[in-house]
C-alpha cells in the first residue's frame, strides 16, 4: 500500500512539475514566436527554423487549431477564396494570421497553468478516477458525446459497486483471491 502511494505521489509530482515547466518557458517560446516576424533577416530566419518548438508547445497544450478565411486576387479580376490553417501559417507575417497565432499561444500558457493548478487539486484527480473510460476512449479520438462511451463508462460504475461491495462484505475471501493470482503469476 505504501508502494502505490508513492507511485501515485510520483505521477502527481510529475504532472505538476511538467505543466509548470511549461508555464515558465512561456517566455522563452513567446521569444522565438516574435523573432520569426524579426526585420533582421538572421534573426528571423534562425527563428523560423525554431518554429516547430513554438507549434508543438501550442500543440501539447492542447489547443486546437482555428482556420482563417483568405482571398487573394490571382489575375484577370478573379480572386481566390479559402481558408489556412493558423498553426500551420504560424510564422506568416499577415496581421490577421500572426494576431490569431499569438491569441493561441497565450491560450496554451493558459492551459498549463491550469493542467498545474489541476494537479494539486484533489477533485481533478478524483474525477479522473470516476471517468477513466471517458477519458481512456477519448484519447483514442472516440467522440466523448458518443454513445460507446456512456455505455463503457456505466458498465465502469456498475462493476465498481460490484467490486467495492464484494471487497467490504467478503475481506478475507477477495485477499486469498489475490493472493491465489500473485503466486499463480
Amino acid at each position: 500500500m505504501y508502494n502505490l502511494f508513492k507511485i501515485v505521489l510520483c505521477i502527481i509530482i510529475a504532472h505538476a512539475a511538467y505543466n509548470l515547466l511549461n508555464f515558465f518557458r512561456f517566455n522563452y517560446i513567446e521569444k522565438i514566436f516574435f523573432g520569426m516576424f524579426s526585420n533582421d533577416a538572421e534573426i528571423s530566419n534562425k527563428n523560423i527554423s525554431l518554429k516547430n518548438v513554438v507549434i508543438n508547445y501550442i500543440k501539447h497544450a492542447g489547443v486546437l487549431d482555428r482556420k482563417i478565411p483568405i482571398s487573394q486576387q490571382v489575375g484577370n479580376g478573379f480572386v481566390s477564396t479559402g481558408t489556412v490553417s493558423v498553426i500551420q501559417n504560424i510564422s506568416n507575417r499577415r496581421q490577421d494570421i500572426a494576431g490569431t497565432s499569438y491569441e493561441l499561444l497565450l491560450e496554451a500558457r493558459g492551459n498549463y497553468w491550469i493542467r498545474f493548478i489541476n494537479s494539486i487539486n484533489p477533485f481533478y484527480w478524483l474525477r479522473i478516477i470516476i471517468f477513466i473510460p471517458k477519458y481512456l476512449l477519448s484519447y483514442l479520438r472516440i467522440d466523448p458525446e458518443s454513445i460507446l462511451i456512456k455505455i463503457f463508462q456505466i458498465v465502469y460504475w456498475i462493476l465498481g459497486i460490484i467490486f467495492t461491495f464484494l471487497i467490504s462484505v467478503y475481506p478475507e475471501k477477495i485477499q486469498e483471491l489475490i493472493n491465489l493470482f500473485i503466486q499463480f503469476h
